[in-house]
């Protein structure tokens, strides 16, 4: 027997063919571009008792030059290589080599054919065996055993030789030997195309020796696409060599596949039958093979042919982690769908319209969009969209979701009403506003010519609604997203998207009208119709407005359980920060503001500002202005509050009356407390609306105080602390009327006051108008002991907190203990940061206010104290006692 080289191509290529491996005769020759894989080197040893080796895997993938470097490296006993041509057969020449191994066989020649081995010469192979002093090793490449009796002779040797004989397979089809009991009984070792794909560090190293210099991110790119296949990676190789910027070039590099089209032609689909070549090109349509898939492209039994088909190695291989799931290689596929449409285009097109409707009576609309789409049958994407429902998720979806992809490639010229309605639709997502006017023309004209579709009328409604959501007139609004309820129809009954999606419209459109009660209704239903419709933005957007609308009425419980409800399920279903609604983080930055914790405020607040949702609204918007202005006078600038509302309240609609009789509330609060009390009565001159009703009485009372008209102060001050009002405005209009009080000399009255307001403020920690309260009030709340004491939670250090009152002894005086002007709140904290050594630039990021204010009250604090430097200023506020605990 002369042993011939490999005929693996992979391996056997003048222009990548050198010097031999050397080792033991009839070895093939070692290709010009070699790299050794330790790994897969390690595996072929890890099992020495193994009677069975199988390397098992498609055309191409190194089988040959791995086994020849274990062969030559590793040394495994004495070694026999026989390579097998088509039409071989084996017992001639693997007889021959067990003679070249020195097993002494007995004297009656082999067959001449694949016949099979009579009893007794099986009997005499095995004893010769079994009698040989050392085990002996032979591989046999390129032989298919596919004959029942050639496998059932060859598992009679191996189970009978005494271990004497290990048999090497390399093989483009497995065996038909009992593989199972190999495995069983762990006597067999097997690769397969997974392990023998190049791993990035080795595509690396081949790359290299080729000549073909890559970044590792392209080095891994290539990999990828190649999926490790050797031959794969040599023609891309070879290709970039041409080119002068290969990394720019790789996916240039990898449409030029004409070679390996050409190569698996005549290596893999020449070898295959008519029929089963049949069977693949049907199975080459889908890029994943889902069970259930296959016999609706190629009829009853092929799932289970499946099974067999990947253990013949054409290149069809099991998806990582889904067992039951196929793919083909990228090559073989795109080289399988290109012969089938070439052949019968008819065909071609019959199964992508198998696969679409497949994949959309599964629910899942992108692959059966894009197979519909893979013929030009865009009537039938667009149809998809309508059968389905599938208008909320297309809305919410970002660019790179799969089924947007592919709407966003439907012609302007189809005028079908579907398409029309599609296309926009994906307007209304990206704000395309005037190409989503135009769209809707063509709809209406298209509609008008093949009359009324149910499902399109009602998408068209809820589109209108949508659009309507920043409508200049909330009435418009509110018509619109009523109309779109309306025609709701049975969708309540069919876990729709679109049920959450009306009724979170609708509530925003109540919500511009002041019908906050009804609001929480609709938003209410709609988390819970989000909920069962699986849709976890809406849940998030439902949610987050339920939580603003609480806020506004002044339930700070409600809205902050409902916010941080939406801020959950927005992570527990993986939505980024940017792509969730806003009204939730903002609602959350409100809570925050009012507990007087800025850092958490702050953190929200950008939170809410990073939002890129798709769908917006005034509300949110206008809400998240007032919070941040909030928070600006919370840390120190009431400037910027005031500048923040007006622009907002600039901004608005004037029919959106609700939303700027709210800001006018605040900006006249605002403009009060910097003592510009007449631009504060024309801010509120003329407002007269009951949902703001204890806000606007508490502003006016703030007004006469400052205009020292107490009787009025007084009067207004009965209204803004009315039960009925919410609690937040009944805690600001005590502390008014305590500031009232103390001013007239009514002490004693005063204390009871401001207790009234800690009791109703203590449950929600209300910390804000304690802060914002005029200065007397705020230093009776200091320097009274037992009342601070009771409350510690007010002093709590969250952001920029009150500060404590001085430790005293119990026999000092309640009051001043000092002979100098009374340090404010802000000043108090400075000193307090002042004796802790930290610089200007620390105190101002700790306290989220300027340098140049830090400035300002270091500058104050050294007046007040007499000094003219920091350190005295530290040394007397100690003897005094007038540093913060």
């Amino acid at each position: 027997m002369v042993t011939r080289p490999s005929n693996d191509p992979a391996d056997h290529d003048s222009s990548w063919y050198g010097a031999t491996f050397g080792g033991w005769p009839g070895l093939p020759e070692r290709p010009r571009q070699f790299v050794s894989r330790p790994r897969l080197l390690d595996q072929l040893d890890s099992e020495p008792s193994a009677s069975l080796i199988l390397v098992s895997a498609p055309a191409g993938t190194g089988k040959t030059s791995l086994v020849a470097d274990w062969a030559s490296t590793r040394t495994p006993g004495r070694l026999e290589w026989i390579t097998f041509d088509p039409g071989d057969v084996l017992w001639p020449s693997f007889v021959d080599a067990l003679e070249r191994l020195g097993i002494a066989l007995p004297a009656s020649s082999a067959p001449s054919g694949d016949a099979g081995l009579d009893p007794r010469m099986r009997r005499d192979l095995a004893l010769a065996l079994a009698s040989a002093p050392d085990p002996v090793t032979l591989v046999v490449d390129g032989y298919e055993v596919s004959s029942a009796t050639v496998a059932a002779d060859l598992d009679f040797l191996l189970r009978h030789s005494g271990h004497r004989l290990r048999l090497v397979l390399l093989t483009r089809s497995d065996p038909v030997l009992p593989l199972y009991r190999y495995r069983l009984e762990e006597s067999m070792i097997e690769l397969r195309m997974a392990d023998l794909a190049l791993g990035d560090d080795e595509a690396a190293g081949l790359l290299d020796q080729m000549g073909v210099r890559l970044t590792r991110d392209s080095v891994q790119e290539l990999n990828a696409r190649t999926r490790g296949w050797v031959t794969g990676m040599r023609f891309a190789g070879k290709l970039l060599l041409d080119h002068d910027d290969p990394d720019a070039d790789i996916g240039q590099v990898m449409g030029e596949s004409g070679s390996i089209a050409e190569y698996l032609m005549g290596e893999v689909l020449a070898d295959l039958s008519p029929r089963d070549l049949d069977l693949l090109m049907a199975l080459s349509v889908p890029d994943i093979i889902e069970p259930g898939l296959a016999h609706a492209l190629a009829g009853e039994g092929t799932d289970r042919a499946l099974s067999s088909l990947a253990h013949v190695n054409v290149f069809l291989e099991t998806v990582p982690d889904r067992r039951d799931h196929y793919r083909f290689h990228p090559f073989f596929r795109d080289l399988l769908r290109a012969e089938l449409g070439y052949r019968s285009p008819e065909t071609w097109a019959l199964l992508q319209r198998k696969a679409a409707q497949w994949y959309a009576a599964e629910g899942l609309l992108a692959p059966a969009a894009r197979h519909h789409a893979s013929i030009g049958a865009w009537e039938d994407v667009a149809r998809l969209v309508t059968e389905h429902d599938a208008w909320a998720e297309l809305l919410l979806a970002d660019r790179t979701h799969p089924l947007v992809q592919v709407l966003r490639a439907v012609p302007a010229d189809v005028e079908a009403p579907a398409a029309v309605l599609v296309r926009a639709t994906l307007a209304l997502a990206t704000r395309e506003g005037e190409r989503f006017d135009g769209e809707m023309i063509r709809f209406a004209a298209a509609e008008g010519e093949r009359g009324t579709d149910v499902d399109l009328a009602r998408a068209r409604a809820l589109l209108l609604a949508l659009r309507a959501r920043e409508a200049a007139d909330p009435g418009e609004a509110l018509a619109l997203a009523d109309a779109a309820e309306e025609m709701r129809g049975d969708l309540t009954r069919r876990d729709s998207a679109l049920v959450p999606l009306v009724l979170a419209t609708k509530g925003i459109a109540q919500v511009r009208h002041g019908l906050t009660a009804d609001a929480r209704i609709s938003l209410r239903e709609g988390a819970v119709a989000a909920d069962r419709s699986g849709s976890p933005s809406l849940v998030v957007e439902c949610l987050g407005l339920l939580a603003l609308v609480s806020c506004c009425e002044g339930d700070l419980a409600v809205g902050s359980s409902a916010a941080a409800h939406a801020v959950r399920a927005a992570r527990d279903a993986g939505i980024a920060v940017e792509d969730r609604p806003a009204a939730a983080e903002i609602a959350l930055a409100w809570v925050a503001v009012e507990h007087f914790d800025l850092r958490a405020a702050t953190d929200h607040l950008k939170a809410a500002e990073s939002s890129r949702f798709v769908l917006q609204d005034p509300a949110s918007r206008t809400l998240l202005a007032l919070v941040r202005s909030r928070l600006r006078a919370a840390q120190g600038d009431r400037g910027a509050a005031v500048s923040g509302v007006t622009a907002a309240l600039d901004a608005l609609a004037e029919a959106d009356r609700w939303l700027g009789a709210r800001l006018r509330v605040e900006l006249a609060a605002w403009l009060v407390a910097r003592g510009d009390v007449q631009t504060a009565r024309e801010t509120i001159d003329g407002l007269d609306d009951p949902t703001v009703a204890g806000a606007l009485a508490l502003v006016r009372a703030q007004t006469d105080l400052a205009a020292g008209n107490d009787a009025g102060a007084a009067l207004a001050m009965g209204e803004a602390r009315d039960p009925a009002a919410p609690v937040a405005v009944r805690v600001a209009a005590s502390l008014v009327e305590c500031a009232r009080l103390l001013r007239t000399g009514s002490g004693v009255q005063a204390h009871r006051v401001v207790l009234e307001a800690l009791v109703l403020a203590r449950p929600i920690t209300l910390r804000r108008p304690f802060h914002e309260a005029p200065a007397p009030v705020r230093q009776l709340v200091l320097q009274d002991r037992q009342l601070a004491a009771a409350h510690a939670w007010l002093f709590e250090r969250s952001g920029a907190p009150m500060t404590r009152p001085p430790v005293r002894r119990p026999s000092e005086p309640v009051g001043p203990t000092a002979p100098v002007e009374q340090l404010t709140e802000k000043e108090t904290e400075v000193l307090g940061h002042l004796a802790a050594l930290l610089t200007t630039e620390e105190i101002a990021a700790e306290m989220y206010i300027s340098v140049n204010t830090v400035r300002t009250h270091v500058r104050n604090i050294l007046r007040k104290l007499g000094v003219s430097r920091r350190n005295a200023a530290v040394r007397i506020a100690r003897e005094l006692e007038l540093l913060p605990s």
